[in-house]
């Protein structure tokens, strides 16, 4: 016994529509042969005849139209998701992994511009270090990664998107306005965890130096260190971008360091082996262009 088949219940539903083996056959684009040799199939499958013969027409049996009602909603399913076909793509969410500061600041707004582009393109996004962004971008988890210094790595592609200067903040009641580096290190310190770019970055500058870093607080969250510095528990070194507001409005205050100044990369990140959709080829090109 032959299975059945999709492209019998496509014939069967047309001659069941038409009431015409020759009008199914031409809406089909078949021969009449085809049609009358796949119905006797489904006939001979069934066991029973699905059609009534008549002079000019056909018309459903009782079995016939019990198989119809089988198999109507199975065919509008398919026809659905036929439709839908040329769009997946589109439809599948672009997975980025990025730094706290980048999306904290200038992630959203791409993202915005590029839904202005692609309406139709959609999002998943996770902040994590760049450590943890880079396993998950090797891994396969997501997509595109954004991760703040750079990368030297034979098996992804990277390239700068945007830089900025990290600043040392403190309270707005702080007595000082400038201080040499080595008065910096002797300050309470409130720094981002080990690992992160910004820690990294400062501790880098520190050795060039001969000098250590010991913190008295550490966090993975910049607010927080923000909300300890406001509350005069220490000094803190952090991209300016996350508070120009508070120095702006006097909540923060901005304290210069003598012959010192440190900048942060953004770098995006792909995959080398990794099938880039056309919606993740547009949006990699689109950041060349902000």
């Amino acid at each position: 016994m032959k299975a059945l088949n999709f492209k019998q219940c496509l014939i069967f539903r047309e001659i069941a529509r038409t009431k015409n083996f020759t009008k199914a056959a031409h809406n089909l684009y078949l021969t009449q042969s085809a049609v009358s040799h796949a119905i006797k199939d489904l006939e001979n499958e069934a066991e029973t005849q699905l059609f009534e013969r008549l002079h000019r027409s056909v018309k459903l049996t009782p079995a016939g139209e019990l198989f119809l009602k089988e198999i109507q909603p199975m065919i509008e399913e398919f026809e659905t998701v036929e439709a839908r076909l040329p769009h997946l793509e589109k439809q599948s969410p672009l997975k980025i992994a990025s730094c706290i500061t980048f999306a904290q600041t200038q992630l959203p707004q791409r993202l915005q511009r590029f839904q202005v582009l692609q309406p139709a393109a959609s999002f998943e996004v996770q902040v994590f270090p760049a450590a943890e962004s880079l396993a998950r971008l090797e891994e396969g988890k997501v997509d595109l990664a954004f991760i703040e210094g750079q990368i030297f790595q034979q098996s992804v592609e990277a390239k700068k998107i945007a830089e900025y200067p990290l600043c040392v903040v403190a309270e707005a009641a702080h007595p000082m306005a400038e201080l040499s580096f080595g008065e910096l290190l002797e300050q309470p310190l409130l720094l981002r965890e080990r690992g992160s770019a910004v820690r990294e970055t400062f501790e880098s500058s520190a050795v060039l130096q001969g000098e250590k870093v010991f913190p008295i607080w550490e966090s993975v969250d910049s607010q927080a260190l923000i909300a300890a510095v406001k509350a005069g528990l220490g000094i803190s070194v952090l991209p300016k971008i996350l508070v120009e507001e508070e120095l702006l409005s006097g909540r923060l205050k901005e304290i210069k360091i003598k012959e010192w100044s440190l900048t942060n990369d953004i770098t995006a990140l792909l995959r080398k082996s990794r099938y880039q959709s056309h919606l993740l080829g547009a949006f990699w090109q689109l950041l060349d262009e902000i």
